[in-house]
């Protein structure tokens, strides 16, 4: 279950929900605000706008979500690799083990809401309790 609250926001890159007060994402730095001064949390209201679409990658360097428009990733500048394209399905493809603070088998939370990192030994999320194999 979410504890989201009217003013938490859902970073526009790495889609990580985030508490109202803060400037940028906790996980990957993005500011609050997205292009046009235009609330992240806003921009993001409706989850067909948070499909992840064919060709976006993740960073190797940083494990930010770019979209596949981009050459280079928008926090660190970190290369486009085939290896790092971010599935339709809301996991990433790329190793963990290749991200910074991951061990191999980690996982992502498949849950819009959460995308949170969990270690490899749990079978929930260990925020919002959704399964590791969810839907």
């Amino acid at each position: 279950m979410s504890c989201r609250q009217p003013c938490d926001w859902d970073c526009r890159s790495c889609r990580y929900l985030n508490f109202g007060k803060r400037e940028s994402c906790q996980r990957c730095g993005e500011p609050k605000l997205g292009l046009a001064g235009t609330p992240v949390g806003s921009a993001l209201s409706n989850p067909i706008n948070w499909a992840v679409k064919p060709g976006d990658w993740s960073c190797y360097n940083c494990g930010v979500h770019n979209y596949a428009s981009r050459s280079n990733c928008f926090k660190c500048g970190g290369a486009t690799k085939t290896e790092a394209a971010v599935t339709q399905s809301w996991g990433f493809s790329l190793e963990p083990a290749q991200q910074a603070g991951w061990k191999s088998g980690d996982w992502i939370c498949s849950r819009m809401e959460c995308n949170e990192h969990n270690y490899a030994s749990r079978t929930e999320c260990f925020r919002c309790s959704t399964p590791r194999y969810y839907g």
